[in-house]
């Protein structure tokens, strides 16, 4: 479900309530690990991935199949949960690198 505009306090973005599973993707060799997506925004999403190590880019496929994919940059962590901001495809012909942060 949706939040709406008013809820958002200092959000910028609505965000979607999934709470379904996904699968991490530490690297592109890497076996993907299953996670739970807990919600998602226009610009990142919420994940609970239990205490596996995450690396500061990474895949995330909300499919099985792989079918949708995003790149997504490690925001913050709290305990079994992280917060992701996706990363553009802008940012990636442009060469993103972890530690320059967003392209505008």
């Amino acid at each position: 479900m949706a939040r709406h505009r008013e809820d958002l306090g200092e959000r910028k973005h609505v965000r979607i309530d999934l709470h379904k599973p996904g699968f991490l993707i530490p690297a592109p060799d890497a076996p993907w690990i299953e996670c739970t997506i807990i919600d998602v925004s226009e610009k990142g999403a919420c994940l609970d991935v239990g205490a596996m190590a995450v690396p500061k880019v990474f895949g995330l496929a909300f499919t099985g199949g792989g079918e949708v994919l995003r790149v997504c940059y490690l925001i913050w962590r709290q305990g079994e949960r992280l917060g992701a901001r996706f990363v553009t495809a802008r940012e990636l012909r442009q060469g993103f690198a972890p530690d320059q942060g967003p392209v505008d």
